[in-house]
């Protein structure tokens, strides 16, 4: 008589896999940090690779050596540094198997250029975060008008009737208040820059 196979106990697997779990916190921590540079890792690499389908694949070549490594980032330094320097050595492997084609920027350009990207990226983050200060100030109707514009997509005509107001008067509100987080994040700004 053959013995049947013993019953896999799925309940041992899931319980390794709860959010206490600190590999799970570290795949969470990587996809947030990912997330969030993988466009300036993209336009890197796509500004210094023509051929699209291969810039596409160096960008998944840069995600896989990321997550390879990341436990040995440095959580004191920028992930967007670190991701670029991997995107670059990454670049120039490229560049050096083919050899035959001309070299598109120097080692140094590279690094300049990096330098660059990561200065927009942090500008890009103070804007999010200041608009995120300034949007706590719009209360009221204003930002219920905002949020159902913006965040629901609801069209123009449907906030008047909601509201009781033209779609003209809505057109004129949604613009007033443009306005003024623009003017809003702009201080925001130069206040952190005068500190």
């Amino acid at each position: 008589m053959l013995a049947r196979p013993r019953a896999v106990r799925m309940t041992d697997d899931i319980q390794s896999e709860e959010p206490s779990d600190p590999q799970f916190a570290a795949v969470r921590e990587l996809a947030g940090l990912w997330v969030r540079s993988q466009p300036v890792i993209s336009a890197y690499i796509t500004a210094n690779v023509f051929d699209v389908h291969h810039a596409e694949d160096l960008v998944q070549e840069v995600a896989q050596t990321v997550a390879e490594k990341f436990a040995t980032f440095d959580r004191s330094r920028s992930f967007v540094s670190w991701a670029l320097g991997i995107a670059r050595n990454r670049l120039l492997k490229y560049y050096r198997t083919r050899s035959r084609e001309r070299l598109i920027l120097s080692e140094s350009a590279l690094t300049r250029l990096e330098s660059a990207l990561e200065k927009v990226e942090h500008e890009v983050e103070d804007r999010r975060a200041a608009l995120r200060i300034c949007l706590e100030r719009i209360v009221g109707r204003r930002r219920e008008v905002l949020e159902m514009r913006y965040s629901e997509s609801t069209p123009v005509s449907d906030i008047a009737t909601r509201f009781g107001m033209t779609a003209d008067s809505v057109f004129v509100m949604l613009h007033r208040i443009r306005t003024v987080l623009y003017e809003c994040i702009h201080r925001q700004l130069a206040s952190e820059g005068a500190q």
